[in-house]
């Protein structure tokens, strides 16, 4: 993205990036975000079935909240300020934004915002808050399904299913349909087979796709009215905190989850990101993976139709 950016800078023009390109970066960060869920996460979902269902409530109602408050006090439009306000992913919804007519710069800008804020200063102030010592040894694992499969045919497979569910969902014209579908898609097939993969370039592909896309809408002059974004990003932080804390307890009260894991849970931060800073202080991180996983996908599947019907 910053590159894309500087490239406009210095060219002083904006290169057009192709309608099909962006369908097919948005059919493979669906097949991204669908990989994660899984038969275990299902079985998993009997235990934070209430949990999740106050996460995804708590968090659209504040989406909703804050969306109409920057709207109120900012010279942001309504359907911009959703998308701003939602925590979601920073190029999952800046590529849906496109398509309902939202400032997709501003929307890029802003979550790219939410982002950095969020996995810096969070981690930080809420084990200040919670007290968590850091554990001395720390063991990562890798992701990545089940080992006797052949991924030379598991990869081609899932890339199929989730083109077929993105192209499909797309040309019904469903609301951010090419990333929705394909996130189901992708998600039916792994819980029948649990063969859904991508190799690690896949992800990186999708991002840099992305964040090109992202990129070449955003000019210097852009950059140079951000003073515009001030007001809303004030906003946002305490969206931001608000959210986590009043979700957090919500979590605790509600869905009988411990203090951290609740917190940790309610933090919209990254699935990745959020999920190595649980596993370094030694926090249920399987259970706040799949919060936060339930999270990206309800906001990506409800958004769109809350958008719609706003509009």
């Amino acid at each position: 993205m910053l590159a894309s950016l500087l490239f406009n800078s210095v060219m002083g023009r904006t290169v057009d990036y192709p309608m099909n390109l962006r369908v097919v970066m948005q059919v493979l960060s669906g097949l991204v975000i669908g990989r994660r869920f899984t038969r275990a996460d299902v079985r998993a979902l009997k235990t934070t079935f209430i949990p999740a269902l106050i996460l995804v409530i708590s968090m659209l109602t504040t989406n909703w909240l804050f969306g109409f408050i920057i709207a109120r006090f900012t010279d942001l439009d309504l359907v911009t300020a959703l998308f701003v306000a939602a925590p979601g992913g920073v190029s999952d919804l800046a590529l849906i934004a496109i398509d309902f007519g939202a400032t997709m710069e501003h929307v890029a800008l802003l979550q790219l915002f939410r982002f950095v804020f969020v996995v810096l200063a969070f981690p930080p102030m809420l084990k200040w808050i919670l007290k968590i010592p850091t554990p001395t040894e720390v063991i990562h694992s890798e992701g990545g399904g089940n080992s006797h499969t052949n991924r030379t045919v598991d990869f081609p497979l899932t890339l199929l299913f989730a083109a077929i569910g993105g192209v499909g969902f797309y040309l019904l014209s469903i609301p951010a349909g090419a990333i929705l579908g394909a996130i189901i898609a992708t998600v039916v097939f792994n819980l029948v087979t649990e063969r859904a993969y991508y190799p690690p370039w896949a992800k990186t592909v999708a991002q840099a796709g992305a964040g090109t896309y992202i990129g070449s809408k955003i000019t210097l002059q852009v950059m140079i009215a951000s003073d515009v974004l001030f007001v809303p990003a004030l906003l946002l932080i305490v969206e931001l905190i608000f959210m986590a804390l009043t979700t957090g307890a919500l979590l605790r009260w509600l869905g009988k989850m411990s203090w951290p894991t609740a917190l940790f849970s309610a933090t919209p931060a990254g699935i990745q990101e959020i999920g190595l800073i649980s596993d370094e202080m030694g926090l249920e991180t399987p259970k706040i993976v799949l919060m936060h996983t339930v999270r990206v996908m309800a906001v990506l599947s409800f958004l769109p139709f809350l958008v719609h019907f706003v509009m």
